[in-house]
């Protein structure tokens, strides 16, 4: 009986063991399980949350920023240590992290981000393979690589971020600002009335605030011309044509042949013997030049 006893207390002892290593094992899911399935589940959090990217990552690694835009939160390691937006509606990469701008899924070139909390890059997503273009009329300028600005000292005021009819990327302030693959302006607080609009960023004690960032770039938009005293504008194939108002501005034509020649009334003209009027439609008259 005593040995029956013992051999009990040694299978009890066993299992004891045995179910203790057990809760000790841990399950490797990339080698040790199939058709995984965490749809039942009541919560799962898939992706690493922080403020700030990890300064090291590899390919496809994925990292939620909590401090983020809503709609720009979800970052991807594109190349080894580089992270990027995955977010719908954003694009452009950045090699650190930080807040970017909500936009249009069409809309990707010359993207605002801030990288840091002084730093704000431009353009992240611009390269001789998916170059950034800009049209003044007829003429275009390209762009192949970003540009940073980078904001110094403790000042408040707004980041204004345009490109001119010259085809520089600028960023303008009253405020001391580095540029690297961009100019900068001192002076300004509103964009030019000439230049191609980015978008501002808020800078509050020396910081780009989180939120600060307004996105003024645009694929659907217009500028309507109104026509002033003696112009006309009309449409045609899309581009806007001005005119003069003969109804209101005499245009100078060629000097008539005679006093029947075509012309419209309010047309004029002048040689070096007579001044000629059409005083209606096809009809001139006309008066001798004499010197003082």
């Amino acid at each position: 009986m005593e040995f029956m006893n013992q051999n009990y207390r040694h299978i009890l002892l066993a299992l004891t063991l045995a179910g203790s290593a057990f809760g000790q094992t841990l399950v490797d899911l990339r080698t040790q399980s199939k058709s995984i399935d965490f749809s039942a589940l009541p919560s799962t959090r898939p992706v690493q949350v922080g403020t700030a990217l990890p300064a090291t990552c590899q390919v496809g690694q994925l990292f939620f920023k909590a401090d983020a835009v809503a709609g720009a939160n979800l970052y991807g390691c594109a190349s080894v240590n580089s992270w990027s937006v995955q977010s719908t509606g954003t694009s452009g990469g950045a090699s650190s992290g930080g807040t970017s701008l909500s936009m249009g899924s069409q809309l990707g070139d010359l993207q605002l981000v801030r990288n840091a909390s002084n730093v704000l890059a431009i353009g992240s997503g611009c390269s001789l393979a998916t170059p950034c273009n800009v049209h003044f009329g007829s003429t275009v300028y390209t762009f192949t690589s970003g540009a940073t600005a980078t904001v110094s000292g403790t000042a408040t005021g707004v980041l204004y971020v345009y490109i001119t009819p010259t085809g520089t990327l600028t960023v303008g302030s009253n405020l001391t600002v580095a540029c690297a693959g961009c100019t900068t302006q001192s002076g300004v607080t509103s964009f030019p009335a000439d230049s191609v609009l980015l978008g501002t960023w808020s800078v509050t004690n020396g910081a780009l605030d989180i939120t600060g960032g307004q996105d003024f770039r645009a694929l659907l938009g217009t500028k309507n011309l109104v026509a002033g005293s003696g112009i006309v504008s009309t449409d045609t194939n899309g581009a806007a044509v001005l005119s003069v108002d003969t109804t209101l501005v005499g245009v100078r034509v060629s000097v008539p042949a005679s006093s029947t020649a075509a012309c419209q009334a309010g047309s004029w003209s002048y040689d070096a013997n007579y001044v000629y009027v059409c005083v209606a439609s096809n009809s001139w008259r006309r008066a001798q030049l004499a010197s003082w």
